[in-house]
């Protein structure tokens, strides 16, 4: 009996070692730990360089929902379907139409100018609240737009996903979330306390705020993080 649960022990943890294996595998490959989600059978599409770091300024709510970056392979259709309602949910995205109002309100407005307003005139209480989270206490937050920053590359990238959008609408949102995100921050470090900061300011109380801030942290800190490949500068890449 003794010999049968050290075997099962060994098979058991030689499965989880390979596990791990192949999510390093997969990150540094695709950017996205699990691929169970995606028809790598089906032709995708192959980003270039700088889309590549364009999709980057996406990467924790890729990250989170196990989207890959560095190949845009097709979703399959069970799992195409069941995104598509979570987005038409959460977005109230349907269609092209809806993708597009969504994305240049993004672009324009968003949150930010609501939220950069709050920090200022409530500004006691929301510094007491980031110098109690575990990933905002060590860092200076000046500026929330990357919540709208890279909101702006995760619905396009997604609507890309869904068919409402080809690549090309789906990039010059792309590029203008990490453009915009450029202009405002100097480092992954300094836009993650952005986002996670502005995520904060969305909804105090959502149950997910710990889980996200570990994403970031893992972006910040892993050898096989996507953010740990891919400079903050320069973009274009050439």
């Amino acid at each position: 009996m003794r010999e049968w649960l050290r075997s099962v022990s060994n098979f058991l943890s030689n499965k989880k070692i390979i596990a791990i294996e192949v999510r390093k595998q997969n990150l540094r490959q695709y950017g996205a730990r699990d691929l169970d989600g995606f028809d790598l059978t089906q032709p995708a599409r192959q980003p270039t360089p700088t889309e590549i770091r364009g999709l980057a300024t996406g990467a924790i709510l890729f990250f989170y929902g196990d989207n890959p970056i560095k190949l845009l392979p097709q979703l399959k259709p069970a799992e195409r379907e069941e995104r598509k309602a979570a987005t038409a949910q959460w977005w109230g995205i349907y269609g092209t139409e809806d993708a597009l109002e969504v994305l240049q309100n993004l672009r324009r407005e968003g949150h930010r100018h609501k939220f950069q307003q709050q920090l200022k005139h409530e500004s006691l209480q929301w510094y007491n609240r980031f110098a109690a989270h575990p990933f905002l206490k060590s860092r200076t937050v000046t500026n929330v737009g990357a919540w709208d920053y890279a909101r702006l590359v995760n619905v396009a990238r997604w609507c890309y996903d869904y068919g409402y959008l080809s690549w090309e609408q789906a990039w010059p949102f792309i590029d203008a979330g990490t453009r915009l995100a450029l202009r405002d921050y100097d480092s992954w470090d300094s836009f993650a306390a952005g986002f996670v900061a502005g995520r904060l300011l969305w909804d105090v109380h959502n149950d997910s705020h710990a889980d996200i801030a570990e994403v970031a942290r893992y972006l910040l800190e892993s050898p096989v993080s996507l953010w740990r490949d891919i400079p903050w500068q320069p973009y274009p890449v050439a």
